[in-house]
């Protein structure tokens, strides 16, 4: 292949490749190229910091949310679906599985009405799902809320108490 053949792929590829990056830059759907990847760190997810404000708070520390489920001075969310949270959950967490947010908000602002700290969690560091449903809750004006990044996997695995649906 003559080099002046080579010389037009790499052209073409290094062209494809920053109006693909300019693309993806200016596309309000892009791929975040940049996240928090470490899962010791808290949630695994991509760019954190583009909520902003609208970002809730991580509760990093299973012994507190221990002692906070313990006083019952909480309302404690469990944004994993159904299923999941019938095989166990968290003792006292109510079920509101972020893919029925939008449906389940008249029983959501029944519980949300005793203005009790607000502390939302799913499967643990790899799920961003109570990260998704806190920011909704901040974006409704609620205050207070939290989310606890080791999710259910980490309480299990410290051997805390889990209740399990009776059916």
């Amino acid at each position: 292949m003559p080099y002046s053949h080579i010389k037009g792929v790499v052209l073409i590829l290094v062209l494809s490749f920053a109006l693909a990056l300019g693309v993806n830059a200016l596309s309000s759907e892009g791929i975040p190229l940049k996240g928090q990847w470490d899962p010791k760190a808290g949630v695994v997810m991509a760019d954190p910091g583009k909520f902003g404000e609208a970002r809730a708070p991580e509760l990093n520390n299973p012994l507190r949310l221990r002692r906070m489920v313990a006083s019952g001075k909480l309302l404690l969310i469990d944004a994993r679906p159904e299923m999941s949270y019938a095989q166990g959950h968290l003792p006292g967490a109510l079920s509101f599985p972020l893919h029925g947010f939008n449906e389940n908000l008249t029983s959501l602002g029944q519980a949300l009405a005793r203005e009790l700290p607000v502390v939302v969690y799913c499967s643990g560091v790899a799920c961003q799902d109570s990260h998704t449903f806190a920011r909704k809750l901040v974006v409704m004006g609620v205050k207070n809320v939290m989310v606890y990044s080791g999710g259910f996997d980490e309480w299990s695995e410290m051997g805390f108490q889990v209740e399990k649906d009776e059916g």
